[in-house]
């Protein structure tokens, strides 16, 4: 039954969307990064041009719609985190100051890395998993057995404890300057 509240339609228009997300951000950081040339119609031609590689790959198209929504989310809760700062009578200033610190940054890298690591488990999870599990090669197929080592548990958390410690070494390294 429709509805007035049915967006499926939107689905058709995703391509569009997508692009134009895709090109506005690209056009965005070539524009304020002058990171090719100052040039606006040459950064608009390399936005042009990944923006159409970005819909012209539905993995790449499906990773930016997974991806968009939270950072919608994101960019909106900090929005209200500032407002009630504004509100309860904290400068302008003081502010901005504080969500430039180094700490603020850090912290919404990290929510940025991990939107971007669950949006690529939610459009490349089924092939990681056909690789270890055996589903697309045959059992005790190179790939597979590469797969399996390179996702076991053990291996992922030794990873993760060698970026825990890299951080650690860094900061501390950097208090006794």
């Amino acid at each position: 039954m429709a509805s007035i509240l049915d967006i499926g339609i939107l689905d058709y228009f995703m391509p569009v969307f997508v692009f134009l997300f895709i090109f506005g951000i690209l056009f965005a950081i070539l524009e304020k990064t002058n990171l090719f040339t100052r040039n606006k119609g040459i950064n608009s031609l390399v936005a042009f041009t990944l923006s159409l590689i970005f819909v012209l790959t539905p993995d790449l198209m499906n990773l930016v719609s997974v991806m968009t929504p939270w950072f919608v989310i994101l960019i909106v809760f900090t929005l209200f985190i500032i407002l009630i700062f504004m509100f309860v009578g904290i400068k302008e200033e003081a502010v901005s100051a504080a969500f430039a610190s180094r700490s603020v940054v850090w912290f919404l890298v990290v929510v940025c890395f991990i939107i971007l690591i669950y949006a690529m488990t939610e459009v490349y999870g089924s092939r990681i998993h056909g690789i270890t599990a055996g589903e697309e090669a045959g059992e005790g197929s190179a790939v597979n057995d590469v797969g399996r080592v390179i996702f076991h548990p053990r291996i992922l958390g030794v990873g993760f404890l060698l970026v825990i410690a890299a951080q650690a070494v860094r900061l501390i390294s950097q208090g006794f300057k």
